[in-house]
């Protein structure tokens, strides 16, 4: 072998173990790759079905997906439950229960807290999720109020549970909060709500995180089930925004004609038409007080 071939190969090897080594720092490391709430899961890699941050009272269970990257063998993965806000049903912050479990590898885990009374006490909950005894990262959800708890009985007509497709993760919308309105250029939710008046603007804000240039996110309002004189799962509306980064969008829905319908209604969320969330919400003749 020639001075210059064996320069060539020299050469060679050196690229190739830069290329490992810059792999190896591109390469993200063990964690938590991210946490959603779902209605329930489905398959043995437990896929989240039905992804939402709004539930109704009569929600069988919660459940919080948290999907791992690499984690080495006996981590230890914990949920704790929380009832932050839910008026006279419980104190604020109240733990409601937590589960843990050791575990390894990349994989989905199903963190699940089952309705253990007739309903769930409307207001906000949490989930928080720690990784080796430290706190990783809250999740916030709320449970929509209901008539029977505010002694004013929506007139329902029997609608069947609204069906929609099959909701994929775009990793690109970090939350869907309900709220009676937003203030400032950042459009931060307040009063956030899962009950609205029958004269008042819907709110959706959705949060969104690292969104490429013109990605387009599209909000579609359906009255579930408002009574015998409109027909269930009817369509309200809708309205696109096309947006980057990370930010709120708001989402609105005013009363075309008259007043909204008591009943219960729902917004489904899209991301480049495919749909990633969706939240429930009731309209009611009195507001829940917490």
């Amino acid at each position: 072998m020639t001075l210059r071939s064996k320069g060539l190969v020299f050469g060679a090897l050196i690229a190739l173990a830069f290329s490992i080594a810059a792999c190896d720092l591109l390469a993200p490391p063990p964690g938590i790759a991210k946490v959603v709430m779902a209605q329930g899961v489905q398959g043995a890699n437990l896929e989240p079905v039905g992804l939402s941050d709004n539930y109704p009272p009569d929600q069988d269970a919660f459940h919080a997906i948290v999907t791992l990257r690499d984690a080495p063998k006996d981590t230890v993965i914990k949920a704790v439950w929380y009832a932050v806000d839910v008026g006279v049903a419980a104190p604020p912050d109240t733990q409601i229960d937590e589960t843990e479990v050791k575990t390894e590898g990349s994989r989905n885990l199903d963190f699940t807290l089952q309705r253990s009374s007739r309903q769930w006490a409307p207001g906000l909950y949490q989930v928080k999720i720690y990784w080796n005894g430290k706190l990783d990262r809250t999740v916030n959800f709320t449970v929509v109020g209901t008539p029977q708890r505010l002694g004013t009985p929506i007139p329902l007509s029997g609608c069947p549970p609204a069906t929609t497709q099959t909701h994929k993760v775009s990793n690109l919308v970090s939350k869907v909060i309900m709220a009676e309105g937003v203030k400032g250029e950042q459009k931060e939710p307040f009063n956030r709500t899962g009950e609205f008046l029958p004269n008042e603007t819907v709110h959706a804000v959705v949060e969104i995180a690292n969104a490429p240039a013109n990605t387009k996110f599209r909000a579609v309002f359906f009255a579930v089930d408002a009574g015998g004189s409109t027909l269930c799962n009817a369509k309200l509306g809708e309205m696109e925004i096309v947006s980057s980064g990370s930010r709120n969008l708001d989402f609105t829905l005013q009363p075309s004609s008259g007043n909204w319908l008591l009943g219960k209604y729902r917004v489904d969320i899209y991301v480049n038409d495919v749909l990633d969330h969706t939240a429930n919400y009731v309209v009611v003749t009195q507001k829940s007080v917490h």
